[in-house]
């Protein structure tokens, strides 16, 4: 297995003079809000992502695109000016620069201040031909990590995997990368130092999702920096596998479909009282100690658009080189590519209510179990026999 730990060059507002202002009114604003959000990073990361292009990664410029708009970039060694392209996206923005052949350095020269940008090296070619299950985790059990890896990789044959470590504290890095090593068939391996806050949540399902910065820079960073040449990679998180009613690969099925794409929609799996282990810290709970879905309810919105209530919002997988370049990655879809919005049948995913730290809400409670809102996951089952857990 070929490993790395990567580490981004972020630019950081450090004089205090200027900073990002949030667009969420005081009145909509949680307690928290202003300790969880993200005023000075300017710069997530620099890389050069094609021939004589440099891009930047950030989270949304807002109140500073203005002052953006009127920098001046300059190329080192040359010292030639380099033209540049200012996308603003969801919850995140890009700066793409042209640059002249041998550029090492680019000098940023704008009223937020003069800042020297060093551009990392793509690392496409790490991940080409594989593969690749991607995801950001904080203080996600490395056991869970593990159970996660070995699914995916035994049931729908992931190859590569790519981690955004998201400041955890329970262990390194090193510790992180050093687990998914101990697991065999897996030919690389990347675990992404992603030290930024992760943002204020929305008040709801739909409102005010307008200050969570941090997992919107990482798909769009993981997209440029290591994904182009993925034969496809899936997007999940650790405490989610995915299932296939006809047990294909869901990597196989993004390959082979006519838009590069594969989308579907999760079942939440829960524990029950009196009836699922009870975890200890020696012995947490692992995904194998479930074994039904809640299952969903559907009614239908005007009498005709089926509303599947109770379900996760959809997860995908993807071939990063089939997907339009204006498009952009987010958690639950494609913006922009009107077409992958579409979801198939055939595939779902399992989300597990009791892996995880609860760092959203306490999903530890347990209900009664009830057979008219839960269903044996007998497929699930199936691929839990099919795994090698412990290889």
């Amino acid at each position: 297995m070929q490993t790395l730990i990567f580490r981004p060059r972020a630019i950081v507002m450090t004089e205090g003079r200027i900073r990002r202002k949030p667009v969420r009114p005081p009145a909509y604003r949680q307690p928290g809000f202003a300790e969880q959000f993200d005023y000075d990073t300017l710069i997530f990361d620099a890389f050069f992502y094609r021939r004589n292009e440099v891009l930047l990664t950030a989270p949304p410029f807002l109140n500073l695109l203005p002052l953006l708009r009127k920098m001046t970039i300059t190329a080192a060694p040359s010292g030639q000016r380099c033209e540049f392209r200012i996308r603003t996206l969801d919850r995140h923005g890009q700066i793409q620069i042209d640059v002249p052949a041998q550029t090492k350095s680019l000098v940023v020269s704008s009223e937020l201040g003069q800042f020297q940008i060093e551009p990392q090296a793509n690392y496409c070619d790490f991940f080409a031909g594989g593969r690749v299950l991607f995801t950001l985790s904080k203080n996600n059990r490395l056991e869970w990590i593990q159970d996660w890896i070995r699914y995916h990789r035994d049931i729908h044959g992931a190859t590569g995997v790519l981690i955004y470590d998201n400041k955890s504290t329970t262990y390194s890095q090193q510790d992180l990368l050093g687990a998914i090593s101990e697991i065999a068939g897996i030919d690389r391996a990347c675990v992404v130092d992603w030290p930024f806050r992760y943002g204020p949540q929305g008040l709801d399902a739909k409102r005010f999702w307008d200050s969570d910065f941090c997992q919107c820079g990482a798909w769009e960073h993981a997209r440029w920096a290591f994904l182009q040449r993925a034969r496809s990679a899936m997007n999940g998180d650790v405490d989610e596998l995915v299932i296939s009613e006809d047990g294909s690969s869901v990597f196989e099925a993004a390959e082979r479909s006519r838009l590069g794409i594969v989308r579907y929609r999760g079942h939440w799996v829960h524990g029950f009282k009196d009836r699922t282990r009870v975890a200890s810290e020696q012995s947490p709970v692992r995904v194998v100690d479930f074994d039904h879905y809640l299952r969903h309810s559907v009614r239908r919105r005007w009498g005709l658009i089926p509303v599947h209530a109770d379900a996760c919002p959809p997860k995908w997988t993807i071939v990063p080189s089939r997907c339009p370049q204006g498009a952009q990655w987010s958690a639950h879809r494609i913006k922009g590519w009107a077409k992958s919005f579409l979801l198939e049948r055939n595939f779902s995913f399992r989300h597990f209510r009791e892996i995880g730290d609860g760092w959203k809400y306490d999903r530890s409670l347990r209900e009664t179990f009830n057979p008219e809102r839960y269903a044996f996951d007998r497929v699930l089952r199936a691929n839990f026999a099919a795994v090698q857990w412990t290889v």
